[in-house]
């Protein structure tokens, strides 16, 4: 009877939906929608959920087994006390489509490719940069052989 009248009040607050989202759920349980999210990202959130595409459900029928026994196992099926309402849609007639390509492996190979390219280019500058060095220090060192330092008794070697 009070699990009867809390799926019915739940169903209220979701206009009639069997799912929840949760940010009505917090409404309820008390915990922000982000930290829920946290919660069951570390698998740590007591009550099930269902993804569908990017968003988060929770069954009311799952919230209100929570609400009432601390539970949290999943329910398997609806009761049949509580039928899915009817709604029937006019369909627009279906249009010959072709199917959509996923494309996004193009994406990911041009940014793989502009990573590389980065790469690329970093490397070379460093090759540039140490074969510069390189001469630096060879004309350096020559430039020693020929004009020692005052005080030295280095001989001078002429190439």
């Amino acid at each position: 009877m009070v699990s009867q009248q809390l799926i019915d009040y739940l169903r209220e607050k979701t206009k009639g939906k069997l799912l929840m989202s949760p940010e009505q759920l917090s409404e309820e349980i008390g915990i922000p929608p982000k930290q829920q999210s946290k919660l069951r990202k570390e698998n740590r959130f007591p009550i099930p959920f269902k993804n569908i595409g990017r968003l988060v459900y929770y069954s009311i029928y799952d919230v209100a087994n929570f609400l009432l026994n601390g539970e949290t196992t999943p329910s398997k099926e609806v009761p049949e006390e509580a039928p899915a309402p009817q709604i029937t849609l006019k369909k627009k007639p279906a249009k010959p489509t072709a199917p959509v390509q996923d494309l996004s492996h193009i994406f990911m190979l041009r940014a793989f490719a502009k990573s590389l390219e980065e790469r690329a280019t970093a490397m070379l500058n460093l090759a540039e940069n140490l074969k510069d060095y390189a001469n630096k220090k060879e004309m350096k060192d020559r430039f020693e052989q020929k004009f020692p330092a005052k005080g030295s008794n280095e001989p001078v070697v002429k190439m």
